[in-house]
């Protein structure tokens, strides 16, 4: 029986494991297929991951390391170095399994609060993806979950955040690629011209469509900026990923 110290749930969850307690064989194939999607070697040709890569795929084996001499369970960790795959194959059996095709991405994730965007234009959710969001979500999502909304931050999708089961991604004007994971979500806040809306209230009445006068901030833990919204998009658009995020903090994080 696996261990449901805070210790060993932080692990399962750097695994890929959101919910429950695992079983030996389950940690197993979590860390397998952990290990094959964040290998460092498939972002040689995306600078902006690669960093990102490295310091999870470390966390990876940090987190089977421990749990094998805590939980006596059985097999090695990889080195950087070392894999049963091929950059190529392992992209394929990433793709295929996260995406699962366009069916997956069409299938909001249990426990994953809805999100609604009140039919502003460039947002879409789960399960209502058009072909283009399907294709944009397969071709990026990863390891971050099921998708639960696209966000359209600078037309035709060129800029996009893509929301997740277990994080966020974010394509900016410079074309540069950035993930954020629940577990590592710090503060979050909606400012406005007369002032910020701190991270454990909601903005009242100070948002609707049409309108860009706040500034959504989304920090890490460590304090550094994630990624920061204002004139891309409506308040009222803002406000729902607020909202959105902050449920996913309180509720992904110890």
């Amino acid at each position: 029986m696996s261990c449901d110290c805070g210790k060993c749930k932080e692990h399962y969850r750097t695994l890929g494991i959101a919910y429950g307690i695992p079983s030996e064989s389950e940690i197993q194939e979590a860390y397998k297929e952990s290990a094959k999607q964040w290998h460092p070697d498939l972002y040689e040709n995306f600078a902006s991951l690669r960093a990102d890569a490295e310091e999870h795929f470390k966390h990876i084996q940090i987190a089977f390391r421990e749990l094998k001499e805590h939980n006596a369970i059985g097999g090695e960790a990889p080195t950087q170095s070392a894999r049963t795959e091929s950059p190529s194959q392992s992209s394929r059996t990433g793709s295929q399994s996260q995406s699962g095709g366009a069916e997956a991405v069409r299938e909001t994730p249990r426990d994953t609060p809805a999100i609604s965007f009140g039919g502003a234009l460039g947002c879409q959710v789960a399960p209502d993806f058009t072909q283009e969001a399907q294709e944009i979500i397969s071709r990026n999502l990863g390891k971050l979950g099921t998708a639960v909304a696209l966000v359209d931050l600078g037309g035709s999708y060129a800029q996009f955040m893509l929301l997740a089961q277990l994080g966020m991604m974010v394509r900016d004007n410079r074309n540069l690629v950035s993930m954020l994971w629940y577990k590592d979500l710090g503060e979050i806040s909606l400012t406005e011209k007369q002032g910020k809306v701190g991270m454990w209230q909601s903005l009242v009445g100070g948002a609707s469509g049409g309108h860009a006068k706040s500034v959504l901030e989304i920090c890490r833990n460590n304090g550094t900026i994630f990624y920061s919204v204002s004139g891309q998009l409506d308040d009222s658009v803002k406000r729902a990923i607020y909202d959105f995020l902050l449920h996913q903090k309180l509720h992904l994080q110890p």
